[in-house]
């Protein structure tokens, strides 16, 4: 059996793996829209004002389910957080709904590269 045919496929492999640390994150998807928006909603909750948050979240879901059918794993993250800020503002509780915003935009936050494509 030749050497090279049977290790190989284990290095090349092994160094695939490499790359898959960011798997979920956050690498080439573009987000300024929906931290647009979370921004906003930050404003409207700092001003406590309840209609106008809640409509920018709706945008912002329906946004992000346009998003989500590209296969994107990091909206599948965001979208609970963004909910539940909703429930929260609806609620009355502005301090948690902010939370929740704030959760959502780190999650928007693109990943560091832990290879540099060796160079």
């Amino acid at each position: 059996m030749n050497f090279n045919k049977v290790c190989m496929p284990f290095l090349l492999a092994f160094f695939l793996l490499g790359n898959a640390q960011a798997a979920g994150n956050p690498v080439g998807e573009d987000f300024t829209v929906l931290l647009t928006l979370c921004d906003d909603m930050l404003e409207l909750a700092k001003n406590r004002n309840n209609k106008g948050f809640v409509e920018v979240v709706d945008t912002a879901l329906k946004l992000s389910e346009a998003q989500r059918r590209d296969n994107s794993m990091a909206i599948d993250r965001l979208r609970p957080k963004l909910r539940s800020a909703k429930k929260a503002v609806k609620g009355g509780d502005f301090v948690a709904g902010i939370g929740f915003v704030e959760e959502a935009k780190v999650l928007m936050k693109p990943a560091a590269s832990g290879w540099d494509g060796g160079s």
